[in-house]
């Protein structure tokens, strides 16, 4: 009963998909009392791109792809809805949306490999078996010459006979 009067109970700060997105940006900007230039400095944009997209001005806009990244990251700083801004955007411009990745179905287990560590790991022992196995000879000869008794000759000993024989 208000008279044939209605009351808009949206605040300046959240979105309105009938409206453009440029004038909810500015709508949002303004009401939290930040500049375009404040704006421009805390997203790391130059002025004219924040004036662009405000004033919703596609031929001073860069390549669609961008203005969603810059949508984003305005709207987070105004606290606006971020996907929501960028899909309108999309609607609007008529461009295809960005690619997505989904992830593979768990239908047939991949074929997995091991890895580096367990790579290395298995090298490192089999090098120190082939070093082993080969300096097996030569340890047990040394470990038998350190055994010999005194009165036997060690290997390496040669006995020169006496000359005139």
């Amino acid at each position: 009963m208000s008279g044939g009067r209605e009351t808009d109970n949206s605040e300046p700060g959240q979105s309105d998909n009938s409206g453009a997105i440029g004038a909810r940006l500015k709508a949002a900007r303004e009401a939290r009392r930040l500049t375009a230039e404040t704006v421009a400095q805390q997203l790391k944009l130059d002025v004219s791109v924040i004036d662009a997209l405000e004033n919703d001005d596609r031929q001073h806009l860069p390549a669609p792809i961008f203005v969603q990244g810059y949508l984003r990251s305005y709207a987070r700083l105004l606290g606006l809805p971020q996907d929501e801004l960028a899909n309108d955007y999309t609607r609007q411009s008529g461009e295809l949306p960005p690619l997505t990745v989904n992830r593979k179905s768990a239908g047939k287990p991949s074929l997995r490999l091991p890895s580096a560590t367990l790579i290395r790991n298995v090298i490192l022992v089999m090098l120190a078996v082939v070093l082993l196995w080969l300096a097996y000879p030569y340890v047990s000869r040394m470990l038998d010459s350190q055994n010999l008794p005194d009165d036997e000759q060690s290997p390496g000993y040669l006995e020169i006979p006496p000359p005139g024989r």
